[in-house]
């Protein structure tokens, strides 16, 4: 029997609400064991969310009808979930890298602003992580995450900042945009037209296999 949990699309699939992506119930307990398996191989324990309610607010859970950068109806601000031991599959897998202790302590989302996750294959390929914030809070994110060091006092090539619903609200601040191994700061757009200019230069057949490649985990 094939594993219901996919790699390729991380336990994740459309949803009715406008097409953003949802946690698969095929896959929810497949993609938990997982998660616990990795968390206990690296040594992480979860922290407690305690007053911070960021996700509540930044990410849209199909389930409830909820779109992005707003506010759930269920979130008591600064105190928590109203329907906790009901909330959807979307809140129940959800874990940014805070509450998995793999940021410091510091970096606790509504103390910074914005949090961090690894829900992206594309940007874990890169050596990027995946970074959501909100449009107003956007300059303050990147001078923090200039400075950003993880618990092992490392940092990663770099970062992929949503910080709106689309697609291209988006940039990404990473090392081969600077100079001197310094972090420096693309737009969608100026990616978007090197990605062409690249796909251009690659055979035909090459080049549409790579594309495919790239859907498949986008």
């Amino acid at each position: 029997m094939k594993n219901p949990y996919d790699e390729k699309t991380h336990g994740m699939r459309k949803s009715n609400f406008k097409n953003y992506f949802e946690t698969d119930p095929d896959s929810f307990d497949e993609k938990m064991t997982i998660q616990k398996k990795e968390m206990k191989s690296l040594g992480l324990k979860e922290r407690e969310c305690g007053d911070c309610n960021l996700c509540c607010k930044l990410v849209p859970v199909p389930a409830l009808k909820k779109e992005a950068n707003e506010w759930c109806k269920h979130c008591d601000i600064g105190v928590g979930c109203k329907i906790y031991k009901d909330r959807p599959l979307d809140c129940r897998a959800f874990s940014c890298l805070w509450a998995i202790s793999i940021t410091p302590e510091e970096y606790k989302p509504n103390k910074v602003g914005f949090y961090m996750t690894l829900d992206s294959p594309n940007d874990a390929m890169l050596g990027m992580l995946k970074v959501y914030t909100e449009h107003h809070r956007l300059g303050s994110t990147i001078r923090k995450l200039k400075k950003y060091k993880n618990i092992r006092n490392n940092k990663p090539k770099g970062f992929h900042i949503s910080y709106g619903p689309d697609k291209k609200d988006s940039c990404f601040l990473h090392v081969d945009h600077g100079e001197n191994g310094e972090y420096g700061l693309q737009t969608w757009d100026q990616l978007e037209k090197e990605a062409k200019d690249a796909l251009a230069l690659m055979p035909e057949e090459v080049r549409e296999k790579f594309i495919e490649k790239v859907k498949e985990t986008w």
